[in-house]
Formats: C-alpha cells, structure tokens, sequence
C-alpha cells in the first residue's frame, strides 16, 4: 500500500532527479487547488451562490492547464505566470461577488501570497508579492469608497459563516500541506548534503593515507637500495658482505612488492571498482600455489607453515580475490611470528553453509587497544618481528574484497600469544560435475 502511495505522489508531483523543490510543490499546490475549486462549485451552490459556482468551473479549467503545462510539459515558468494570472483574476471576481470584505476572499489573498512566497523563481518573487498586496489595497479602497458596488450576497448569516469557516479550513489546510512537504524536503537534502560530507571526508582520509605511503612507506626500501649502490661505489665488500646485503635487499624488494601490489588494487578498488567474477571453486585448486610460496617464504625466516586445507566442497568465490585475502593473512602472520614460530592454516564447514578457513599463528599477537581498528584506514603500518614493513592497506583490503564475495572476516587475537584470522565464505551447492568442469578457471 505504501509503495503504491509513493508511486502515485512521484507521477502527480514528479521525480526528485527531474523537477526542482519549487515545480514539485507548485504541482502539490496545483493539485490541492483543483480538488478545492471543486468542492467550491457544490458549496457555492449549496449556499445560495451560484455565480462563484460557474467562476470555479472557469477555475478547474485554468488550474488544470497551468499544472498540465508544468508537470508533463516541462514549462514551469509558463504555468507560474498562467497559474499566478489567472488565479488573481479569479480571486478578484470572487471578491467583488462574494461580499468583498465581509466574504472569506482575504483569505484567499494571504494564500495566494504564501503560495507565490513558496514556488515562483526567485527573480519573479518580489513582483508576484508586491502585486498581490496591491491588488489587496486596491480592491479594499475600491469598496470603501464605492462601497455599493460590491454587493453583500449572501442570502442569511448561516451561509456566510459556513463560507468564511470552510475557506479558513482549506487555506489552513493547504498552507500546513506546503510547510509540511517544505520541510520534509529540507530533511531529505540535509541528510543527502551529510552523506555527501561524510563521503568527502573519508575520500581525504583515504588520500591523506595515500600520501602518507608515497611520501614515506615507499621512500625507505628506495633509501635502502639507493644506499647499497652508494656503498659498491665507494668501497670493495668481500663475498660475505656482498652475500648478505644482497639478502637484505631481496627481503626489501619482495616486502616493497607487497606493498605496491596492495597499494595499487586497493586504489583501483576505490577509484574504479573492482570486477568479481564468482565461481564454485575449491580451495585446494585456488590456494596450493600461494600458500606453497608462502611456506617458502616462512621456511627463509625459520618458521614452519602447516598447510591443513582440507578437501571440503567447493566455495563460491573470487579466485584471484581469494588468492591475495589468504596471502596478505598468510604474510602478516610470517610477518608478526618470531623465528621459531609456527602458523597453521586449516579448514572446516560450518553449519553446513559456510566453509571457514582459518589461519593461526604464535606470534606477537596483537594489542586490545589496536585491534578495534585493524580493519579500518585508522590503522597504522607496523614493523614485523624482523622489521618486515607495510603500508596498513593489506588488512582493509581482505575486508572490502571477503565482503565483495558475500562472506565475512574476523579475528582473535591475545597480546604476547598469538592470532587467528578467520574467513568464512559459502558452500556451493550445485552440481559437483559441473563443478569439476571449471578446473580450467585461470588463477595467477
């Protein structure tokens, strides 16, 4: 019931995207009018009126030309003019034939002003307002000087009242409809206006981070690199020393890598979007490669990588999205466990629909007051247990791509003990043969 409420409101007052505030009111104006005017035609010839009753026939018709124009037309300063014209000529007439002064027209008058006040553009607004209060000044100097020309028409008392209480009802009821629908458009912008300044402010969060890692993260494994060649320039270095600065370099160029692969499809993520590509996929087929580098990479460092991945059913993911989450959580473990460590990664189903990776080591762990925002940009890079460095993006981006493929992240973490990083993504449930067909999904 409610969608078909919106739906009519949106075709009789048109879209947001398509009419300005001040066309979508003149067009809720227009509306309530017409259905005024109508219920006029009856009440003035139910009290004795029945002139006013052809003049609000004559009404309908204009009204509803002046509204066709500026709702389905795309005319609105026309039916600005058109609606503002004629009205004013109609409130003239009702005045001279409805008693004038004692008749309910200066209601109308006032209406009509807050009307003009509300819709008309802002170059025509002061001619519309200063033409009503002269029409206004005009007709009241009129009839007290030629008081016998405005005639008092209505038949009894009764009638008047009724009159002077049903256009105090309508004026009141159209002026509280405009307030109403003026300040629920006022609400609906001001909350837009706060999304758009919250989106501002967390698009300078992420450029200030940016160049937080261009200005310094990047800068110091180039340092290092600079200062070797430095070093080969000005002095001989034995085998040895050549031996171990080379060991260096290569642990800095792979950490710079890392660094630049999650920098680089982090701000593509941003700036362009990323494609997912989902498919029923299983773990072994996806992750055996990484995690073999990995383990090699561990091996170097002297801790031991356990590679439990068991044979689940296949999961719906993204496999190149899937392979760059488990080697990020795969190479911050290596990065926070000391030599001697040890990181086992498992897997499990989990009520059935779930399969949930995890990926535990015995490290440093990592702080309570950290471990709020290590999903977030708030997060700072950190220094490995060998001085291993990042740039704080890998963690987000395992977050923003496991949401991307419709699962979920989390962690557990104890200070001096260790982590687990847990990644839970859905069973596929399909076809196990079809399954099978798509063995030949490249992954990188």
């Amino acid at each position: 019931m409610k969608e078909k409420i919106v739906s009519a409101s949106t075709f009789l007052l048109g879209r947001r995207a398509d009419f300005p505030l001040e066309a979508r009111i003149f067009h809720a104006v227009g509306i309530v009018t017409l259905v005024a005017l109508f219920l006029n035609i009856f009440l003035n010839y139910f009290i004795g009126v029945e002139p006013l009753s052809w003049l609000m026939t004559v009404g309908v018709m204009f009204v509803g030309t002046a509204y066709y124009y500026s709702r389905f037309k795309d005319r609105f300063n026309i039916s600005i003019v058109l609606y503002n014209v004629l009205c004013n000529l109609l409130i003239i007439v009702n005045y001279t034939y409805n008693s004038g002064v004692d008749g309910p027209t200066l209601l109308i008058f006032m209406l009509s002003c807050f009307i003009n006040i509300s819709v008309v553009p802002k170059k025509q607004y002061r001619y519309w307002i200063s033409f009503n209060i002269a029409i206004v000044i005009g007709l009241l100097l009129y009839q007290y000087f030629f008081t016998e020309q405005i005639p008092y028409t209505y038949p009894n008392k009764t009638s008047r009242y009724i009159d002077v209480m049903y256009t105090y009802i309508v004026v009141v009821a159209i002026i509280s409809l405009i307030t109403t629908y003026i300040r629920h458009s006022y609400n609906v912008e001001r909350d837009r206006v706060e999304l758009k300044a919250n989106e501002l402010e967390q698009a300078n969060v992420t450029k200030n981070k940016l160049f937080s890692i261009l200005a310094h993260d990047l800068r110091s494994p180039l340092s290092s690199i600079q200062n070797y060649l430095e070093i080969l320039d000005e002095y001989r270095l034995d085998e040895e020393e050549r031996l171990s600065i080379n060991k260096d370099l290569l642990k800095t160029t792979q950490n710079t890598q890392q660094m630049l692969s999650n920098l680089l499809m982090w701000t593509k993520s941003q700036m362009e979007g990323v494609t997912v590509n989902l498919a029923a996929v299983r773990l072994h087929d996806v992750l055996d490669a990484t995690l073999q580098v990995q383990k090699n990479v561990a091996h170097e460092k002297g801790i031991q990588l356990v590679n439990n991945l068991k044979s689940t059913s296949p999961v719906i993911a993204d496999p190149d999205m899937l392979q760059l989450i488990v080697r990020n959580l795969v190479n911050n473990a290596i990065k926070f466990t000391n030599p001697g460590g040890e990181i086992i990664i498992n897997s499990d189903l989990c009520d059935g629909n779930e399969c949930r990776i995890s990926i535990r080591d015995n490290g440093i762990g990592i702080l309570p007051e950290k471990q709020q925002e290590m999903f977030s940009l708030k997060a700072n890079s950190t220094f490995g247990t060998k001085n291993e460095k990042g740039v704080g993006l890998g963690l987000r981006l395992c977050k923003e791509f496991t949401e991307l493929q419709n699962g979920r992240i989390w962690f557990e973490s104890i200070a001096g003990e260790g982590t687990s990083f847990y990644l839970s993504l859905k069973i596929y449930k399909g076809d196990v043969k079809l399954m099978d067909a798509m063995k030949n999904i490249s992954v990188n």
